[in-house]
């Protein structure tokens, strides 16, 4: 235990005992107290000095509202009055007689109150050297806004601590008379204590003044902190735009794969058609080869049927030639025999036709041996145009096909590379973002009021979003009834409208009549236009409406993100500032109301033994260490 510890336990010990004496006192001696004061303050009604006892009584309510100075002042004004009546009272009857001691009395008097006016004085210096020390703590308090509950509360600790101080008073008026012999001791304590006072009061400008320097200090730090975060939200920033636009390429390198990909997919399933189309022209040149293959097979079989008939027309023309050599001997011998030149009239007839019948299968067949040689040859062009084309489109596929490969084994090499080359820098910033995440959601404690008012008022937002949703829908309700209403009129109309034709159909014979009625028809018409013309710009200036309520409602929505970003900001930001400051306002504040607690001109007044005035000292040191502390 530390010595001030100790001194402070000592002296509540002391005082602790010193009220249960003045308690016992009190029980005891009550009557005889109420007696010997109403006999003391006859004699004081009788004295000349006897004001001064009026005066002690009238000081009283100023040492409740005034504190420890006006107590003090109201005690010393107490004890003269006092001892001055008991010089007035009935003990003095007896010391008038003698001379010597009422002119010695007088002189001490006079000691006494050139005493007391120094006290008065040295008093009002320390009441006001303690005005200027409150001052200075008041406009130091000004700056401390956050502890103005503590400061009510203390000075609600204050107003108890004048009201206990005059139960004190009392207490102190009945046990008064047994301590006149220790008046001048505790006159010296309290100068004593008043030299105490202004080494206090030195020490608490001091005090001030290096709070004052802490404070100053703490705003640098503050200052100094707010730009390293500032600092540090630009790096994150920044990060975050370079993790942005790493993964914007990554997306792109990824897309562009796809596309290579499914551009060879595409290159592939072209190389599969050519490849089976290079298949059917090669199947349909192999028809084409075995159809050339069967005529010339007809073309021969054809050939060799035209050399029987040659040889069979030889033949004929040799058996010709023979009967015209009969013929030429036999001429009677035909002329005779009639049927036998009908016979051959009609061989040469058949001869004739044969010869026909030759020439035209002759030019038939170099026809269709002209036809087929043609087939072959724009058959077998064909096949070497598809065969060159096939060629071209698949050199020019594989070629593509190529790039392609090539690229693609580019962009992933392109990528592989990125993502070595960026994968550390996001994950460090990552870790970096979730350790300052981490920090903000530690210090966001302090901020749940803010975020509360912040939260009520979103809350409210969205109430009033929920009004203008509900109008808006109202409107909407509103604008499909006139629709409909609008397509019902529209309804009646052209039934109206059919039904009038109708009647100038049926009723032809009536046409005044018919027009008439469809005068009548177009009047209403046009009235209906008019009024779907209103109702349209009706649903125009509704729309307009939406659109305004929808811009307001987006614009509610931004300013709500803006105020929730605002307060996360300023959670972030301002969390652990505060906490210093709130931590070095307590212990501020803890030292000055040690100092108003411990004041030694509202302790070292009432305790008249010097061992408790030096008591109150090392309690008043230790209070001072431990708000140092």
């Amino acid at each position: 235990m530390r010595p001030d510890e100790t001194a402070v336990n000592t002296d509540a010990r002391h005082r602790r005992e010193d009220h249960r004496s003045q308690e016992e006192g009190r029980r005891r001696g009550s009557a005889a107290c109420i007696k010997q004061r109403r006999r003391r303050q006859g004699a004081s009604r009788k004295g000349d000095d006897g004001g001064l006892h009026h005066g002690c009584t009238a000081v009283t309510p100023l040492s409740v509202a005034g504190g420890g100075m006006e107590a003090a002042r109201h005690l010393g004004w107490c004890r003269a009055g006092r001892r001055l009546a008991e010089q007035n009272g009935p003990g003095a009857e007896h010391g008038r007689a003698e001379s010597g001691r009422h002119g010695s009395s007088a002189h001490g008097v006079t000691q006494l109150q050139e005493e007391l006016k120094k006290a008065k004085d040295q008093l009002s210096t320390s009441e006001s050297s303690k005005k200027q020390a409150q001052l200075e703590a008041d406009e130091a308090k000004k700056q401390f806004t956050v502890a103005e509950a503590k400061f009510e509360e203390s000075q609600c600790q204050l107003l108890e601590f004048s009201t206990a101080e005059d139960i004190r008073l009392q207490e102190l008026r009945k046990i008064s008379q047994e301590r006149d012999k220790v008046w001048q001791s505790e006159l010296e304590a309290l100068q004593k204590q008043h030299l105490v006072d202004s080494s206090a009061l030195g020490s608490a400008m001091n005090e001030i003044q290096r709070l004052k320097q802490q404070l100053d200090t703490v705003k640098e730090s503050e200052t100094v902190h707010l730009m390293n975060f500032q600092k540090a939200q630009t790096e994150l920033d920044a990060l975050k735009d370079d993790m942005e636009t790493n993964l914007f390429t990554g997306e792109r390198l990824r897309f562009q794969i796809s596309e290579k990909e499914k551009a060879e997919e595409e290159a592939k399933l072209v190389v599969s058609v050519t490849r089976k189309q290079f298949e059917i022209a090669n199947s349909t040149i192999e028809a084409l080869r075995s159809d050339a293959r069967n005529l010339q097979s007809s073309f021969d079989t054809a050939t060799s049927m035209l050399e029987e008939s040659r040889v069979r027309i030889s033949a004929l023309e040799e058996m010709l030639m023979e009967h015209q050599a009969f013929r030429e001997e036999d001429v009677e011998v035909e002329k005779r025999k009639p049927p036998q030149n009908v016979e051959s009239t009609s061989f040469e007839h058949e001869l004739e036709q044969l010869k026909a019948a030759l020439e035209a299968a002759e030019t038939k067949l170099q026809e269709e041996q002209i036809q087929t040689t043609m087939q072959i040859q724009s058959v077998y062009e064909m096949a070497e145009h598809v065969m060159v084309d096939a060629g071209i489109r698949e050199l020019e596929l594989e070629s593509t096909l190529h790039k392609t490969k090539e690229e693609l084994l580019e962009l992933r090499t392109r990528f592989l590379s990125m993502e070595m080359e960026f994968l550390p820098s996001i994950l460090q910033s990552n870790e970096e973002l979730k350790g300052e995440i981490e920090k903000a959601n530690a210090s966001q404690y302090g901020f749940e009021m803010k975020l509360m008012k912040a939260t009520t008022n979103v809350t409210e937002l969205k109430a009033n979003l929920l009004d203008k949703e509900t109008e808006l829908q109202s409107i909407m309700e509103e604008n499909e009834e006139l629709k409909s209403e609008i397509n019902k009129r529209l309804g009646e109309h052209q039934r109206s409208y059919a039904a009038a034709l109708a009647d100038t159909e049926r009723a032809r014979g009536g046409e005044k009549e018919a027009l008439m009625l469809l005068d009548a028809i177009n009047g209403e018409v046009a009235k209906s236009s008019n009024m779907a013309a209103k109702v349209l710009e009706q649903l125009e200036a509704t729309q307009t409406e939406k659109s305004e309520m929808v811009v307001e409602l987006s614009r509610l929505r931004v300013q709500s993100d803006q105020w929730r970003k605002a307060a996360e900001a300023a959670a972030a930001i301002l969390t652990p500032g505060i906490v210093e400051r709130t931590g070095s306002m307590d212990s501020e504040y803890k030292l000055l109301s040690g100092k108003l607690m411990s004041s030694p001109l509202s302790d070292g007044v009432y305790d008249e033994s010097p061992k408790k005035n030096n008591g109150n000292v090392l309690r008043k040191f230790g209070l001072w260490k431990k708000g140092q502390k």
